[in-house]
C-alpha cells in the first residue's frame, strides 16, 4: 500500500476530466487578448481552441484524444496538412495533456519543448477531420516524454510524434 495522499482526479468522471482540459488556461490562450482588447499575436493561435477534445483518462496513463478540423490554412502547395503545421498541432495537443496532472508547484507553467520529433505516414488531406491521440509516456518532477498519433477517419495513422519537455517551475 502506497503512503502518498490520493490525487482527487483519481476519483474524476471521464466528463469531469474533459471539462478539466476544456477549461484549461492553456487552451484558452487562444482567446486572450491585451488589456486593451488587441489580439495577442501568437504562432498557431487558432490550433489552441480548435483542438476539440473528446476522450480523457488517467489510466492506463494520462491520454487525450483530440478531433481537429484540417483548415486550408493548415495546408501546403499540396492541399495536404504542412509539417510545420502538424509539428505545432502536436506541440500544443500533447502539452495539453499536462493538464490532467498538473497540481501546485508541478508543471503548472507547461514547460517548454526539448525535442519534437515527427513522423510523416501519409498526407492529411485539408478540408478532413483527424483524431490525434495523446498520452504521457514518462512523467517525472522535471522532464516529460508524451506521444502523439494522427489518425484519419479510417483509422489509418497519418502522423506520429514524440514530444519531451523539461518543467520551467521556479524551485522555490
Amino acid at each position: 500500500m502506497s503512503n502518498r495522499p490520493r490525487d482527487p482526479r483519481e476519483d474524476m468522471s471521464e466528463e469531469e476530466l474533459l471539462a478539466l482540459v476544456k477549461n484549461s488556461p492553456f487552451r484558452s490562450f487562444g482567446k486572450l487578448a491585451q488589456e486593451n482588447g488587441d489580439d495577442i499575436p501568437s504562432w498557431g493561435k487558432q490550433i489552441y481552441t480548435s483542438l476539440e477534445p473528446i476522450h480523457a483518462t488517467l489510466t492506463p496513463s494520462p491520454s487525450i484524444t483530440f478531433s481537429f478540423h484540417i483548415k486550408d490554412q493548415y495546408t501546403n502547395l499540396a492541399g495536404n496538412l504542412h509539417g510545420g503545421s502538424a509539428a505545432t498541432i502536436f506541440d500544443i495537443a500533447t502539452t495539453m495533456v499536462l493538464t490532467l496532472v498538473q497540481k501546485e508547484g508541478f508543471w503548472e507553467r507547461w514547460g517548454v519543448s526539448r525535442t519534437l520529433n515527427c513522423s510523416y505516414l501519409k498526407g492529411a488531406p485539408g478540408g478532413t477531420t483527424v483524431k490525434i491521440q495523446c498520452e504521457i509516456v514518462s512523467l517525472g518532477k522535471r522532464l516529460v516524454h508524451m506521444r502523439g498519433v494522427m489518425t484519419d477517419a479510417a483509422g489509418n495513422i497519418l502522423v506520429t510524434c514524440e514530444h519531451g519537455k523539461v518543467s520551467v517551475d521556479s524551485k522555490l
